[in-house]
């Protein structure tokens, strides 16, 4: 019987790091299948990745993933609660029995202790908490301060405790990040760097030879060449022309992220502008992060409200497989094609659409999403639109 390895990842992009992530996992849990859940076109931080999902997911199967399931954008652009939630269930729902992740501790006893203390928070603990990082303290230290820790986890712990909060089937195994830390920009090790500066310098045309597989190299050139890499900047003329028409198509304050102040702050300070870095600097401050406000730059351009985001429905996308991959995905499926654990795993949009309708509004969000991507891309929209795109196969 198959044991399962599942990872929660972005992948922007796949780097040695990444690999030595799933070398490691490989090794300490002995999986002979691993299930790669992935956010899409958006990332966690606000911002567009670098190549779209279909090129990232064909790099974690080339890397050693046998399956890789886009996780909604509802989710994954999204904090850190609702990003493990989704990961964790589709990884559950799919089978995985192990799930492995990165942090700064690699102490897998202190984590759940502190995922337990997480979960037990009072009301007045939970209301302190979303008080803080309304001030703009950052996640982690709003939440080190609410239990009383001179420091709060570093990213990395942060993210496994809402993982650990998640799980309920799966083993959890954490392994210590080596290379530079989330965000930071180089390392002593001569072949690892993270995927923030990877990101610069492959927008600035520097050589990343040296720290990602030669199969990621390939894709990245392929798709430099093809197309040219996502890049915030490129989304701020339909965020500009959002913002010129705010008064005839609604009420962003009506947007998820957007109701405290920050809509109206968008519309009034486009005009200043000329560039997504310079309307972040202009809409960021102590009570709005860079990253919340990058975020909700984004779910102004879904159009994602407070209420769908509340009714969002779980679900998983197809988007790469090899042939164990298939193998395995072919005994979960009931006799209409989707999982019997109650999480749907889709492979095609279209019939999703018709046969479950309580998907859609997820589905439309992030057919969406990959069409605002392409069009900062300049490229083909029916080509590459979601109702004609299919599972890759290796």
């Amino acid at each position: 019987m198959a044991k399962v390895l599942g990872i929660i990842a972005e992948y922007d992009p796949f780097h040695n790091g990444h690999a030595y992530h799933l070398g490691e996992a490989l090794r300490l849990t002995g999986a002979d299948t691993v299930i790669t859940v992935m956010s899409g076109d958006f990332t966690q931080r606000g911002e567009p990745a670098l190549t779209d999902k279909w090129s990232r997911a064909e790099a974690a199967i080339r890397a050693g993933s046998d399956l890789v399931v886009e996780m909604p954008v509802i989710y994954a652009v999204n904090n850190a609660g609702y990003f493990a939630r989704a990961g964790v269930g589709i990884l559950e729902a799919l089978g995985a029995d192990f799930i492995a992740f990165g942090s700064e501790t690699a102490d897998i006893e202190a984590l759940k202790d502190a995922a337990f203390s997480r979960t037990a928070m009072s009301d007045a603990q939970e209301s302190e908490l979303k008080a803080l990082v309304k001030e703009g303290l950052s996640y982690p230290r709003a939440l080190g301060r609410v239990l009383g820790e001179t420091e709060g986890p570093g990213p990395n712990d942060s993210l496994a405790i809402e993982y650990l909060r998640y799980m309920r089937s799966a083993e959890p195994v954490t392994i210590p990040r080596v290379g530079p830390g989330h965000g930071e920009a180089s390392s002593s090790d001569a072949n690892l760097a993270s995927a923030t500066q990877l990101r610069r310098m492959l927008r600035s045309g520097e050589d990343v030879s040296g720290y990602v597989p030669e199969t990621t190299l390939e894709i990245l050139k392929r798709e430099e060449t093809s197309c040219g890499f996502g890049d915030p900047e490129k989304l701020f003329t339909q965020l500009a022309s959002l913002a010129a028409r705010a008064d005839i198509i609604g009420d962003l304050r009506e947007v998820y992220g957007a109701e405290e102040g920050l809509a109206n702050k968008f519309t009034e300070k486009f005009r200043y502008t000329s560039s997504w870095e310079e309307l972040v600097e202009r809409l960021k401050s102590k009570r709005y992060t860079r990253t919340r406000v990058q975020r909700t730059l984004i779910h102004m351009l879904l159009g994602l409200t407070r209420d769908m985001v509340k009714a969002a429905p779980l679900y998983g996308r197809i988007l790469a497989m090899n042939d164990r991959g298939a193998e395995y995905l072919r005994g979960l499926k009931d006799s209409d094609g989707f999982m019997e654990s109650g999480v749907p795993v889709i492979d095609n949009v279209n019939r999703a659409l018709r046969e479950h309708p309580e998907l859609e509004a997820g589905l439309r969000l992030d057919i969406l999403a990959a069409d605002i991507y392409n069009i900062s891309l300049g490229r083909d929209l029916y080509s590459n639109s979601e109702y004609v795109k299919n599972p890759l196969k290796f």
